[in-house]
Order: C-alpha cells, then structure tokens, then sequence
C-alpha cells in the first residue's frame, strides 16, 4: 500500500477550495484536526492570494446571477440581523467581511448597534463589541489585518463635533477592545472609505483655509506602528473620491471628471497616473450614481459596480457584461461585499473552530 506523507497531503489539499475542505473534515479525526489548524489556515490563505476564488455578497438580489468559474455570487447575508436591507458591508480583509446593521452613511450621527465579522464561505460570525459614543459630525471605518503586529483591526475615523479635528479609535481582535489613539490630526475626513496600504491606514481630508482662501483637500496617512500622521498630496484639488488599493497601488477617482488614478510610487505626487475614465452610462440605462472598481481581474478586465448592477468591464475594448442587479439604497454601492474564499476565522488566528456554524 502506497502511503502519501503529511506534506504531500497538505500541499494537495491546500489548493482545495473551501466547500470541499469542510466536508473532508468528516472523513477523519487526523483530516479534521489538520484542516482545523491555524498553520493550514494560513497555507491556504497563501494558496489562494495566488489564485483566488472571489465571492460576492449581493443582498436582495432582483434577479439570475451569471456565474463565471472564478466568481461565486453569494446572495444570502444570514446574519441574525432584522432588517436585511439596511445591512452595510464596511471592508473585507483575507476573506473575513466586516458588516454593520444599519445603512451606513458618512453623517451617521451614531454607532451601529451591531458590529460583525464574517466569513461567507465558513459561515462563522463574530458579534464585535460597539464602539462608544462619541459627538462627531462624521466617521468612517476601515478593517484590515495588520502584518506588524499579526492581528485583524477595525479602525473608526472621526470628525469632532464642532471642531476641524480628527481623531481615531482602534479595535483589535486580540484584545477584542476599542482605545482611543492621543494624537488628533488638524483636517476633516471626506467621504467614504479609508484603506490599509505599506504599513498606514489612509483617507481623503479637507482643510480650511482663512477668510477667502478655499479649501484644501489632501490624503491623510496614519501609521499603525508609530500612531503619527502625515499628509500626501493628490492627482488634482478637483474633487476625488473613492480611495482604495488596486493592482498594489492606492487609487482615487475623479467625482466630476470620472478618471481613475494610480499612485505607482507610494508617497510620490508625481507618480499619480491616469488609469481609465468610465462613462457613468453603464449597461442600458444612465445614473447620477458613481461607478465603484471592486477588483483588477486578468486580461484587463475590472469588477465594477454601478446603479445596482455588478459588471464586468473590459478596459481594452470598452464593452460591458452585467453579472446580476441588486436593490441599491446607497449612492456609493456600499451594500455589495467582496470577498476571497478562505478558512480564516473570525475569532483569530488561535481560535480552534474554523468552519463550525
């Protein structure tokens, strides 16, 4: 009888995705506790980083999703939560989704009552403690995991009530508590969304100038490790939005000209490139909405969504495919999560109980 050994065995099924890997755990207890173990966890999250499975999360979904053989439609969000169609999916990180209970807006005057991670392959949640109230007169939240002190962190950014002052609150999944970082930045966020890049969490500020002069807009970066921040200038001063990472770089879009942005060299103004400018008709139909790039797919093909359709855009020839339509309530489409396909759980890295309901 031919024996396979334990390294072969976990090269094999690392490459696995994960519907298959939480029914081999049946087959026995040694298969069991080999998929449940963190460091297989993490070989499989590696795994897939080089060739990944995407999962959406589409909430009330109107109609048939097209499937393709690297993107799984997901359009159930099972959470225990009453109202579905207020859920907001905040960030994804390494398959794990952050989600609230509420529709999240920039100007939401209070937390959310509920604070969830979830990972939409395992089906494992965990409530996360709310963070406390503070008087604000916007906020934005941000979830990522953090390679310099090897934990998931949820981050909120606020605007003081009354005040052209910024301050942060962490949570990290280790300690499972919230604490208030000192240090305070002298600007006011704008829009949405802040994104973890090279070490810093970064968003879209704004400063007042004195009487006459106008406002000027910049990009904040705060960094994790020494908890400082520090400014970085943008493409243009015309109004962007939309900060996140694409193709390893931060990228912004234009809110009036509607181009895409690339910062190729981190830290440098004058390595912003031009990316692609989309036209806001997408599809059959024409929106004031602002098309969102979820993801850089192969072939110069990008993930984008807009007016509550989930579309495939081939940048070369600028032609469209509609994946599915979904009930969009939130003009920058943040009900729609994306997601790789992994073991993570969302309890930690030590948590034993990797893929258990």
């Amino acid at each position: 009888m031919t024996y396979i050994t334990e390294v072969i065995m976990v090269n094999i099924l690392s490459r696995l995705p994960v519907k298959s890997l939480l029914r081999f755990r049946c087959v026995c207890k040694a298969w069991c506790t080999l998929i449940s173990h963190p460091q297989f966890v993490e070989t499989h999250l590696r795994q897939q980083h080089k060739r990944p499975v995407i999962g959406l999360v589409v909430p009330h979904s109107v109609d048939d999703p097209l499937h393709k053989d690297d993107l799984a439609v997901d359009l159930e969000l099972d959470l225990g939560i009453p109202n579905k169609r207020t859920t907001t999916v905040l960030d994804s990180c390494n398959g794990l989704l952050c989600v609230v209970d509420c529709y999240y807006g920039f100007y939401s005057l209070k937390p959310p009552q509920k604070l969830i991670l979830w990972n939409p392959s395992t089906r494992q949640c965990n409530h996360i403690p709310c963070p406390s109230f503070v008087g604000y007169k916007n906020c934005m939240y941000s979830f990522f995991y953090d390679p310099g002190s090897d934990d998931y962190k949820i981050v909120r950014i606020f605007t003081f009530l009354g005040k052209d002052k910024t301050g942060i609150d962490i949570f990290t999944l280790k300690t499972n508590k919230w604490r208030r970082v000192e240090e305070t930045h002298s600007s006011v966020i704008g829009y949405w969304s802040a994104t973890y890049f090279n070490g810093n969490l970064h968003w879209l500020a704004f400063r007042y100038g004195g009487y006459g002069e106008d406002e000027r807009s910049s990009m904040v970066a705060f960094s994790l490790r020494e908890e400082k921040f520090q400014e970085m200038e943008l493409p243009s001063q015309r109004a962007v939005f939309g900060l996140r990472v694409l193709g390893g770089c931060l990228c912004v879009d234009g809110l009036y000209t509607n181009d895409k942005w690339v910062m190729e060299e981190y830290g440098i103004k004058e390595s912003w490139k031009s990316l692609i400018a989309f036209p806001y008709r997408v599809g059959d139909g024409s929106s004031w909405k602002l098309p969102r790039v979820l993801r850089f797919l192969e072939n110069g093909v990008l993930l984008v969504l807009h007016d509550g359709k989930l579309v495939l855009c081939d940048s070369k020839n600028n032609t469209w495919k509609i994946i599915t339509s979904y009930c969009s309530s939130a003009p920058y489409e943040r009900e729609v999560g994306l997601y790789i396909q992994t073991l993570v759980s969302p309890y930690g890295s030590g948590d034993r109980r990797t893929g258990n309901q």
